[in-house]
């Protein structure tokens, strides 16, 4: 690996930034791909890393920026034409020989998926299994462990963890453990070609488990509460600057909750894929959890209550967003017959297939009639 060449797609995100700064601690030549030169370019830069700016919809500068690349972390970007890209980085990477591809993907992806991600992740992976010559090593996890953490300034100032989990258990990983086992591949991406990895946690946990080992972490009692998603989807919205939460990532997102309730975030879970890759355990949630208490809107201090309770406020007026109508305009094509993860039998046949996903085998619960869509 010591003369390879690795371009990170995503680079300025929470993974890509992890995947980058790995490889550059393991002395690996890093191109970090960027949408613009900023702060957070810089600091990659800082870090010893290439910087590429690039827009990933735009073959040429795709095609510019995998010149003398040997392999690729493929972070796809969070739009609705991402499969354009894929397909963009396929051609650039069969052009340019590259040698090997590791996807970051999604446990949930399905060809009948509501969300249209979901299903253009689906079809990203099988057209990389495809290339010639080609490594290609997926790694799809499931719900992280950051998307809990999102909550944590509400937990920390208020003592509740609002999340609608239903009766379901996951087990999260934390952005830098799915990191490691991307970058596990790319290191010998060879020993891992045709395997999906889905990085977790060591331990199922409920919505309540959770709020206990948050308030462990930000030092106060903090209880769990089952909040409706469309109430649920009102708080995105109304703190929707600082998620980056566009209409694109509300109208998946609303479709990933629902997977709580079915159990399929707990199915085939937890794996010792962290460990089988890296050689290391996986972060447990407690230790995920106080890495992001000590950030600055997690404090308990007055500027933090009153933004918290200005977006109480913004929540209670905004209107409902219309996700429905939303994805009809951008014209997002649908399954004749949508159907969750959870409740989908070729999702299940196909994670309980054993070679492609390292011997897995997964379970659904019966479909919930009261489930919300919002």
């Amino acid at each position: 690996m010591t003369h390879a060449r690795v371009l990170v797609t995503g680079a300025t995100g929470k993974i890509g930034g992890a995947v980058v700064d790995q490889l550059v601690e393991q002395g690996v030549t890093t191109r970090a791909l960027v949408h613009r030169e900023d702060s957070r370019s810089a600091r990659l830069r800082a870090a010893g890393a290439e910087i590429a700016a690039a827009d990933m919809l735009d073959y040429r500068q795709v095609e510019a920026a995998l010149t003398g690349v040997d392999r690729v972390f493929f972070n796809p970007p969070y739009h609705p034409h991402a499969l354009d890209s894929a397909v963009g980085f396929a051609v650039a990477a069969r052009r340019a020989g590259v040698e090997a591809i590791v996807s970051l993907g999604q446990w949930i992806a399905s060809p009948e998926h509501p969300s249209l991600l979901t299903r253009q992740q689906w079809l990203t992976a099988k057209m990389f299994e495809l290339l010639p010559d080609t490594a290609h090593v997926a790694v799809d996890p499931g719900f992280f462990a950051d998307n809990y953490m999102k909550t944590l300034p509400v937990a920390a100032l208020f003592g509740v963890f609002p999340m609608p989990t239903g009766s379901g258990r996951n087990a999260p990983p934390s952005n830098e453990d799915i990191a490691r086992v991307a970058v596990g591949g790319l290191l010998d991406p060879h020993r891992h070609d045709g395997r999906s990895y889905r990085p977790t946690g060591p331990k199922l946990l409920s919505g309540t488990d959770m709020a206990d080992l948050i308030g462990e972490a930000v030092g106060r009692r903090v209880r769990h509460v089952e909040i409706p998603l469309p109430m649920f989807m009102r708080a995105i919205d109304a703190d929707a600057e600082r998620l980056h939460a566009d209409l694109f990532f509300q109208s998946s997102l609303r479709h990933y909750v629902p997977e709580h309730a079915l159990g399929t975030w707990e199915s085939g879970g937890p794996t010792t894929h962290v460990r089988d890759v890296t050689g290391r355990d996986p972060e447990d949630f407690l230790t995920i959890a106080r890495r992001y208490a000590t950030a600055p809107e997690a404090q308990r201090t007055v500027r933090n209550y009153l933004s918290s309770l200005a977006d109480s406020l913004r929540m209670a007026v905004l209107p409902r967003k219309r996700l429905d109508r939303f994805e009809a305009v951008q014209q997002h094509p649908r399954p004749a017959n949508p159907r969750f993860s959870g409740e989908s039998e070729f999702w299940r046949a196909e994670h309980s297939a054993g070679d492609r996903h390292a011997g897995m085998t997964v379970s659904a619960r019966p479909a919930d009639p009261r489930r919300n869509t919002a």
